[in-house]
């Protein structure tokens, strides 16, 4: 009973924070937010390329990028918890697993960026509608 006393006080608060906010960004001040958002596209390698396959290819690189350091962060855990398992057997079968399961979460990975990479390179949507593989998005 207490956890859904909790969870409605949540509710009711979420609820309050979304009435609210159109009074909060009334007094948003916007002058120069036209020449920050130049910058930014300038900077970012989408000014004049923002067709949809280019920006897909932007945030499948993002997305895939952000994959590869949890990658990271799960073999170093697991590398830790192995040498921190001080010859138990069991949290040693638990630390290759953590490993292997990794290991198979990175070829997931690479095989998904293989299939992307080819999807918006052959396809034809992404070279010009010839379909030669002229685009190389990613």
């Amino acid at each position: 009973m207490k956890l859904f006393k909790k969870l409605q006080t949540l509710v009711y608060l979420l609820v309050a924070q979304l009435m609210f906010a159109s009074f909060a960004l009334a007094a948003v001040n916007t002058t120069g937010l036209k020449e920050q958002d130049d910058a930014l596209i300038g900077n970012s390698g989408l000014a004049g390329n923002s067709n949809l396959a280019t920006i897909l290819s932007i945030l499948i690189k993002a997305v895939l990028g952000f994959l590869g350091i949890v990658f990271l962060v799960l073999t170093i855990m697991a590398g830790f918890k192995w040498m921190m398992a001080q010859g138990n057997e069991d949290e040693i079968k638990k630390a290759q697993s953590s490993l292997k399961n990794s290991v198979i979460g990175l070829l997931i990975v690479l095989a998904a960026y293989a299939i992307t990479y080819a999807v918006f390179t052959y396809m034809p949507f992404a070279s010009g509608g010839t379909g030669s593989g002229s685009g190389g998005a990613l």
